[in-house]
């Protein structure tokens, strides 16, 4: 579907905080008396967090391109032919999806753990309401070829990632996810970031700054 509404919220205000850990490292020794393991399982939310809102922002500004483009005339387009944005838009959507499941991944392993970081339970029923869309359109996604084999694909259901109908959302075979969800769920995991940038072990829990 060539969207014709923009549905997605702008989080480019999300700051970047591989910086803000770099310099926790470099200059509180951020990783001192945590475990290895725990330090490596930081830097790679702090690394996907990062990623998974560049992906989220392209493929919005993808969005933003094609509606653009359905607004130029059509001599515009006889000239310069027409631009289908749409197909990065899948690309980038899908990097999103997978970046924002890793990095679920990787709080279960963080939170409560023996280092001491810790999340309100607030907090972690807010993510656990969110996640259940994500973990199934990316479920989705890495096994499509199972689902293809198996036919469980219905004649009229998309194999790779479509704008809704409603143009607020993304669907792929029988699965569908929000925007609003999906953003929702990157500023929690974002928030939750903040505090993990500059958390150290002296400090007694690991929340965001409004978690």
């Amino acid at each position: 579907m060539i969207p014709t509404e923009l549905k997605m919220e702008d989080l480019s205000g999300l700051e970047k905080l591989q910086p803000t850990l770099i310099l926790n490292l470099v200059f509180a020794q951020g990783d001192r008396d945590i475990s290895r393991r725990t330090a490596l399982n930081r830097r790679l939310y702090i690394r996907l967090l990062d990623k998974s809102v560049d992906e989220y922002n392209e493929a919005r500004e993808l969005i933003v391109a094609q509606i653009a483009e359905g607004q130029r005339s059509s001599e515009e387009m006889t000239k310069d032919g027409r631009h289908i944005y749409m197909f990065k838009f899948v690309d980038h959507m899908e990097n999103c999806i997978s970046s924002v499941r890793r990095i679920l991944r990787f709080l279960d392993i963080l939170k409560g753990n023996q280092d001491g970081l810790k999340f309100s339970r607030t907090v972690k029923k807010h993510i656990e309401s969110l996640t259940s869309s994500i973990v199934d359109v990316r479920n989705t996604l890495e096994h499509m070829d199972e689902r293809i084999q198996n036919d469980d694909i219905q004649e009229n259901e998309p194999v790779m990632l479509k704008i809704l109908d409603t143009q607020d959302g993304i669907t792929i075979a029988s699965q569908s996810l929000m925007f609003s969800v999906l953003s929702a769920l990157i500023k929690k995991l974002h928030e939750i970031g903040q505090g993990m940038a500059g958390w150290r072990k002296s400090d007694n829990k690991c929340e965001g700054k409004h978690a």
